[in-house]
């Protein structure tokens, strides 16, 4: 009986001893399973993450080297729904994956996906295009040294005194012209009001010229009007001349003239036809509704990446001078990034315009400083002042005639630039090109150039400063307009919004696990329990990414 009893008991024990340890190593097995199943949720939720991401917009990539994921597939409406699902879908196969010819694949770290969302995203458009601004300074980075973006900015730092000197030029030309409007109208003043007097004594005129003739003199003398005139210039040299009212020859009509017409047709003249291409202006991204992220905002684009945007834009988009092979919707699309308007046409006008004022401004300055040139305007000036009864005015009409001197100039030089040539940065004597007699017949002879210089300025160079100039918020959200109507010409993408386009988000990923090795030591109830993980990633194109995870039994 004894033995008995002890042999019994010591089986009780070593049972007790085997389910003590079986419990301890089951228990273990399952702390590192527990463990695993985490790590692998985290893993889960960046493969599920950069999945969506990689479906990449091709023709964005491709052409533009930029990254866009089209969050509605497509159909030009954002789904987030759509984007939920494909993450859950995604995320259940990657954990219980289905192996063709095998059956379903069963492993000890098998998890279920009980919820998949988009906790915050952000779209290419969001703050004026900002996300796409910083792709295209990281682009560049790699291909071109910030340096000499500023190089080519510090050329060109004086535009906007230029244009302030433009539009002074102007104002002389039509005060000029207009003090010799008053002046004509106060001379028929004077005309009317002496007329009775000149009737008067027309009878007395006609019988002196018949003595002259009856007495031999032979035939009546011509009466002429001259302006005859003594002028000290500022170097002190006097100068007397004598010209006829028909001699005097007056730029300043002529050049306003030209102002009224067309200013392409003043410039362009080797027969290079304008593109007639348009977009929809009621579609465009700067004018209709946007879906708009809720993304935490990021750093902004800084002075040293607006260098980089700006050399991005003059390797990956076309201007008047410089053709692409991309598809593209305008042809001159640097210069509808910056003027706006919605036919290639207009914004080469504007361009037009704007290169006049610059170049315009720059030249008038120069001639306030050259004093030949001031000189040779004041004795134009003063033969029109004396001609037209109003000496006075001689310093008015000198700056009108100086006004229309510098335009003149500067359609010569802007013809230069539009056939791809370069012009002088500084004005001096050597490289100015127009004489004051050929100034009126300059805007009319389109065959008049300014000559070229090796070290000057061309038409790109104007456009990297322009860009320089202009704010980052126009240039981000004209280009995603750009960018949004080109990548419509593609075949299968005639529906894509840029708005719909996800550059950056932030997931949120619930899974769900059984016990599997604590069903061997514990009741059927806690091991229906199971384990419960939630896992926070989030994923940038233009941004390092951060995950964060929380695991919770």
């Amino acid at each position: 009986m004894c033995q008995r009893s002890t042999k019994g008991s010591i089986t009780i024990f070593m049972s007790l001893l085997l389910m003590l340890v079986a419990s301890l190593l089951f228990t273990l097995l399952e702390g590192s399973r527990y463990l695993m199943l985490g790590m692998t949720a985290v893993l889960n939720s960046q493969s599920v993450t950069e999945s969506v991401f990689a479906e990449y917009n091709v023709p964005a990539y491709h052409n533009y080297h930029l990254f866009m994921m089209d969050g509605g597939y497509g159909s030009g409406e954002f789904k987030v729904s759509e984007v939920n699902a494909r993450m859950q879908e995604l995320g259940q196969e990657n954990l219980n994956p289905a192996v063709m010819g095998f059956g379903r694949y069963h492993n000890f770290l098998q998890m279920d996906v009980t919820d998949s969302s988009v906790v915050q995203y952000q779209l290419a458009t969001d703050r004026h295009a900002e996300a796409l601004l910083k792709q295209m300074a990281q682009v560049m980075k790699k291909e071109l040294a910030a340096d000499l973006a500023q190089q080519a900015f510090k050329k060109l730092t004086d535009m906007q005194q230029s244009c302030e000197q433009g539009k002074e030029a102007d104002a002389y030309l039509d005060g000029a012209l207009d003090t010799i409007e008053q002046a004509k109208e106060s001379a028929k003043e004077a005309t009317k009001e002496a007329a009775q007097q000149a009737a008067r004594g027309a009878n007395q005129m006609h019988l002196t010229v018949m003595r002259h003739v009856t007495a031999g003199y032979g035939q009546a003398p011509s009466y002429q009007k001259k302006a005859g005139y003594i002028l000290k210039t500022d170097t002190g040299n006097v100068v007397q001349q004598e010209l006829t009212v028909e001699e005097i020859e007056n730029p300043m009509e002529d050049i306003k003239s030209a102002k009224g017409s067309p200013l392409l047709s003043q410039i362009l003249s080797d027969g290079k036809g304008i593109s007639a291409k348009q977009v929809s202006k009621e579609d465009s991204v700067e004018k209709r509704p946007l879906n708009v992220g809720n993304y935490e905002e990021a750093a902004s684009v800084g002075a040293a990446d607006k260098l980089l945007v700006v050399q991005y834009l003059k390797k990956y988009t076309s201007n008047y001078l410089h053709e692409i092979s991309v598809p593209h919707a305008l042809a001159y699309e640097q210069e509808y990034i910056l003027f706006g308007k919605y036919t290639d046409e207009d914004n080469l006008k504007k361009m037009a315009s704007r290169l006049l004022l610059i170049r315009e401004g720059m030249n008038f300055a120069y001639l306030m400083t050259d004093s030949a040139k001031r000189e040779e305007a004041l004795a134009m000036a003063t033969a029109i002042a004396i001609a037209t009864g109003i000496p006075a005015a001689a310093k008015a009409i000198q700056m009108g005639i100086l006004a229309s001197w510098a335009y003149a100039e500067s359609i010569a030089e802007l013809r230069t630039l539009f056939l791809g040539g370069k012009i002088a940065a500084v004005k001096t004597a050597g490289n100015w090109n127009v004489s004051l007699s050929e100034a009126a017949a300059v805007p009319f002879q389109t065959s008049i150039k300014a000559k070229e210089v090796n070290n000057g300025l061309d038409y790109e160079d104007y456009l990297c400063g322009f860009f320089l100039l202009e704010g980052l918020n126009k240039i981000g959200s004209r280009f995603a307009n750009l960018l949004e109507k080109n990548i419509r010409l593609f075949a299968g993408y005639e529906q894509v919004k840029l708005d719909c386009m996800v550059t950056a988000m932030e997931t949120n990923n619930r899974y769900k696990a059984r016990q599997v090795f604590l069903t061997f030591v514990t009741v059927g109830r806690l091991s229906r329990k199971g384990y419960e993980y939630e896992e926070t990633y989030r994923f940038s194109y233009d941004e390092p990414n951060t995950g964060r995870s929380e695991a919770d039994e």
